[in-house]
């Protein structure tokens, strides 16, 4: 009896869960849709820490940001949304051409898939979820959700612009991490995520040559996005949008191997598209 009670409560938690990763992929997908007419003000502040690089005094860089959603008959929810960037100001001023420390992630990725977009149907396969408890965000009621990515960690570098000093690098895999979602609306009001173990940086040949141990290690890497509802006019409705996030990076041999950033999201607005009709000649 003792069995059978474990066994049907583990189907009943495994139920809920699925239930719960429906219902906010639902959500997901619905944001996706809404925000895909909404433009925001990104302004990330880059700050080293005990470090003597170019970027000793920090550096600030702000954007502007909208999502790419593009749903088509053919596939009707796309595997990922979004986020792309133009940026506007670095430092208060407009961004030069000829800035050799431009190397700083916002300014270097003109597009990067949204974070929301692991909570998608297509792409739920490649993380392993576990219930979490409940919490509370902004006096809020939320369910927890853990997750942990089936693959582990892979990374791919290469130089920007051939500038030696300026590493790009994706990682793919090793990450785990913590989802807050609304009780009631299945909104995500809070992400974290932090990589499960040490992970080996390669480095391009030329920057391996300049690099005393010709590659990197990453230590450490903590992200922390926090979300809050924005209310719109003509026609009026509230959206729960990214508010800030903050992240801590430790990257042994890299030229800034600690990295604290900061990021704010204001000014959200809708943009809309505008055409005339041409008379026929």
């Amino acid at each position: 009896m003792l069995l059978a009670g474990s066994a049907a409560t583990a189907a009943n938690d495994q139920a809920a869960l699925a239930e719960v990763l429906q219902r906010v992929g639902e959500r997901v997908q619905q944001y996706f849709t809404r925000a895909q007419s909404i433009v925001c003000l990104e302004i990330v502040g880059l700050m080293p820490v005990d470090s003597v690089s170019s970027l000793s005094r920090g550096r600030t860089v702000e954007s502007e940001l909208r999502l790419s959603w593009q749903p088509t008959e053919e596939v009707p929810v796309p595997i990922e949304a979004r986020t792309l960037r133009e940026v506007i100001k670095v430092n208060g001023h407009p961004p030069r051409k000829d800035d050799s420390d431009n190397c700083t992630p916002p300014e270097q990725n003109t597009s990067e898939v949204q974070p929301l977009s692991m909570l998608l149907p297509q792409q739920r396969h490649e993380y392993v979820f576990t219930h979490g408890g409940q919490g509370r965000v902004d006096n809020r009621a939320a369910i927890l959700l853990n997750y942990r990515m089936v693959d582990k960690p892979s990374v791919t570098s290469e130089l920007v612009n051939g500038n030696e000093e300026c590493v790009s690098f994706a990682l793919d895999g090793g990450m785990r991490g913590r989802i807050w979602i609304d009780a009631v609306t299945f909104d995500v009001l809070r992400m974290d995520q932090s990589l499960i173990g040490l992970v080996d940086i390669p480095l391009p040949k030329k920057a391996a040559n300049r690099s005393r141990w010709g590659s990197w290690t990453m230590e450490r890497w903590d992200t922390s996005i926090r979300f809050k509802p924005v209310s719109f006019q003509d026609p009026h409705e509230t959206l729960v949008l990214p508010a800030s996030s903050t992240s801590f990076r430790i990257t042994r041999g890299a030229g800034v191997p600690r990295l604290r950033t900061s990021t704010q999201y204001s000014n959200y607005r809708r943009f809309l598209t505008a055409g005339r009709i041409l008379p026929p000649k």
